[in-house]
């Protein structure tokens, strides 16, 4: 079994936003782009790898300089802006902990961008914070929160 499918069936990929109409506290930009999931784990002979799974599914390997630390099954939701640039825009397992079911939303943000700050290099393949996004990058739509562990956020497009 590889490291892709052992992590898809311990931790299986769902949506962290649904659409709506309701507007909640917390609101985030959603950026124009792939948006998918970045999995850093070990494979079968305990190197660590990445995978960039994108919504159909679609495996990549991708190359990051991160601390050994933050690749024991983390799983990051994400949007690819470019062929290696990616926008970190959540954290649904860390080191095998599913922090979606314990965290808010503000928290697992907080979280996200303090592990990147720490752990995180852009040398090879960049995983971006809101902060960091360049400014034309064009908003496909929002997301918001509440403040309640384990909930969906909403999205709102921009267009409708």
């Amino acid at each position: 079994m590889s490291a892709y499918q052992r992590l898809r069936r311990l931790y299986p990929l769902k949506p962290h936003v649904k659409k709506g109409k309701v507007p909640l506290p917390l609101k985030q930009p959603q950026y124009a782009g792939v948006p998918g999931w970045v999995l850093l784990t070990h494979d079968s002979d305990g190197s660590c790898v990445a995978y960039f799974v994108d919504h159909h599914d679609k495996v990549q390997t991708a190359c990051f300089v991160l601390d050994e630390r933050m690749v024991s099954d983390t799983i990051l939701r994400v949007t690819q802006l470019g062929p290696n640039v990616f926008l970190a825009c959540d954290i649904r397992v860390f080191n095998g902990k599913m922090v979606v079911e314990t965290m808010s939303y503000a928290q697992r943000r907080a979280l996200l961008d303090e592990l990147l700050s720490e752990f995180h290099s852009p040398d090879l393949g960049a995983l971006l914070t809101y902060d960091e996004v360049p400014p034309l990058t064009s908003i496909r739509g929002w997301e918001t929160y509440d403040d309640t562990p384990g909930t969906v956020g909403v999205f709102l497009p921009t267009e409708e």
